[in-house]
């Protein structure tokens, strides 16, 4: 999946860093960043790029009202939901939303590029760690 145009949001600094270095070393195009849900509908309108990874909690908007938006407005945009919430309904609510997949904070640095394949594949990945 090289050269996936991407865009990562997270409010933290130091996780987008993370993010865009990890996104990089699997072959993804970082086309811009956001710090909330609200600049990444922005972002992503602007920029309309293939793949969006998107911080769950948030200020200003969290990424499950962005996700809802992005679904409905940009319904080919592919989502991976990064999350530090480890539970199954938060796993099974983004699901629900359509987003491709649900990345635990915690498994990122080993399972953001598993997931950024599957994606874009057209598949579904949820952190095997997720809780019932």
């Amino acid at each position: 999946m090289p050269g996936v145009r991407t865009i990562i949001v997270d409010d933290d600094a130091g996780i987008r860093e993370a993010l865009r270095l990890l996104a990089k070393a699997n072959g993804a195009e970082v086309l811009a960043e956001a710090d909330n849900g609200r600049a990444a509908i922005e972002q992503a309108e602007r920029y309309r790029p293939q793949l969006i990874l998107l911080d769950v909690s948030m200020p200003v908007m969290g990424g499950f009202p962005a996700a809802r938006y992005l679904r409905k407005h940009i319904p080919e945009l592919r989502i991976i939901l990064i999350s530090q919430w480890n539970q199954r309904a938060y796993a099974d609510e983004a699901l629900q939303i359509g987003v491709g997949g649900y990345v635990v904070k915690g498994s990122v640095a080993t399972e953001l590029g598993p997931a950024m394949d599957a994606v874009m594949e057209g598949e579904t990945f949820v952190s095997p760690c997720i809780s019932d």
